[in-house]
């Protein structure tokens, strides 16, 4: 589970312009446009599209709709954009050919908030219209068979266990570990009003930690829930909930003096240093391949030194950065809803390639297999896949129409139509 800064808002504008099919325009001026479109092409080159898309098949699915894709199975759930119908469906389909083969019913009232993998089973998260808790169920993927139910949002282990996180006013949530499999509770543990935190590793959450207003500070095991150590730092400055109270990397980074943030060392709670803060809303840190950055609505990034805080690059052109597999995916303004996007060395923040001009899809559910849409000329959109680590991007197809979010099988392609409905597209690996 890796923390994103955000990338931008992914949905498709319609009414945008549709941008030329060449790629890449660095950031800055326009006396890089020319040096960057010649390298984009190259980066593009080595598959080219094919002349002719076979025909997709189409599977019902609201407008806004998640949808997630599986080895055999394309799984299609209401979006919380359509709160306000009937009864909210997750239903199951299969793959390639999208014959539906199950329906699910969420409560009365509930939508859904996200699809995911846990031990095997697909993991709805739902929540109320109105007031009430967020709902946690784990179906059978083949059958659509409830195997159990928790309250609380899922948060994945990087055991493969699952936590249910149920933030409540003053201080009288939980968050409680569930044997995947059986749904069996494990353990729980109450929640300061201040919420949780979480030190993640590769593959999600390692260890909780609690911070109370009053400064005491709780790490647990993820796996056990047991207490790996307690310690204390300052209080917050109004005793009632710290401004900022985060996990980035080993640190733990809370309000400091008026207008710093300080970091302390998870595993001694040894104060490291302080970093000044602006005063404007928004801002935040995020864990970025090794490095601290520093982020606010404005746009920029600031990348500091975990172990003094000293800062080691700033640059404003990005508005989105995501750490990828020891690399940084940046993303600088494009044309309408498409970013320019770069990968750069975490370290020093060199770029080290160009991807080109895209709207990402599909980050949060499998960063490898991360997507690119591009909106071309005549009504078609160009699919590639994007590989940070290795700094290419790769043409998948051409398809027909303008699309919201594609998902990759391997073998197929899914993609959302901005009104409403899906596409099954064969691609071949």
């Amino acid at each position: 589970m890796s923390p994103v800064i955000e990338l931008g808002e992914m949905r498709h504008d319609e009414d945008a312009d549709g941008p030329p099919p060449g790629p890449v325009r660095p950031p800055g001026r326009l006396a890089r446009v020319v040096a960057a479109s010649c390298l984009a092409l190259l980066t593009l080159a080595g598959a080219a599209p094919p002349t002719r898309q076979p025909a997709g098949i189409r599977v019902p699915a609201p407008q806004g709709a998640v949808f997630l894709v599986l080895a055999d199975r394309l799984v299609v759930a209401d979006g919380p954009g359509t709160v306000g119908r009937g009864g909210r469906l997750v239903t199951g389909h299969r793959l390639p050919g999208g014959e539906p083969v199950w329906r699910f019913t969420l409560p009365a009232g509930d939508h859904v908030l996200g699809l995911g993998m846990v031990a095997g089973g697909l993991l709805v998260t739902s929540s109320p219209a109105g007031a009430g808790d967020t709902l946690s169920t784990l179906l059978d993927p083949a059958t659509g068979v409830v195997r159990w139910q928790q309250p609380g949002y899922p948060v994945s282990t990087a055991s493969g266990g699952v936590l249910f996180e149920t933030p409540r006013a003053a201080g009288t949530g939980t968050v409680l570990a569930v044997e995947p499999v059986s749904g069996a509770v494990r353990w729980s543990l109450p929640l300061p009003s201040n919420g949780v935190a979480y030190r993640t590793g590769d593959q999600g959450v390692t260890q909780i930690v609690l911070v109370t207003p009053d400064g005491r500070v709780e790490v647990h095991d993820a796996d056990t829930g047991a207490l790996v150590h307690a310690g204390r730092v300052p209080p917050a400055a109004d005793r009632v909930s710290y401004r900022f109270t985060q996990v980035v990397a080993d640190l733990l980074l809370v309000d400091g003096a008026p207008g710093t943030v300080t970091a302390y060392g998870l595993d001694r709670l040894d104060r490291r240093w302080d970093v000044p803060v602006e005063p404007r809303a928004g801002v935040w840190f995020a864990e970025c391949a090794g490095m601290v950055c520093i982020r606010d609505q404005v746009g920029g990034v600031q990348a500091l030194d975990p172990a003094t805080g000293d800062p080691t690059w700033v640059d404003d052109r990005w508005v989105g950065m995501a750490p990828v597999g020891g690399r940084l995916l940046g993303a600088e303004p494009g044309v309408g809803l498409e970013l320019e996007l770069s990968v750069l060395d975490p370290a020093t923040g060199r770029t080290l390639a160009r991807l080109g001009r895209w709207r990402t899809t599909g980050f949060e559910g499998d960063p490898s297999r991360l997507l690119g849409l591009r909106r071309l000329p005549g009504d078609r959109t160009l699919v590639g896949a994007l590989d940070v680590v290795a700094g290419e991007a790769r043409i998948r197809a051409v398809l027909p129409g303008s699309w919201d979010d594609c998902a990759d099988s391997g073998t197929t392609l899914v993609c959302l139509r901005p009104s409403g409905g899906l596409m099954i597209w064969p691609v071949g690996p």
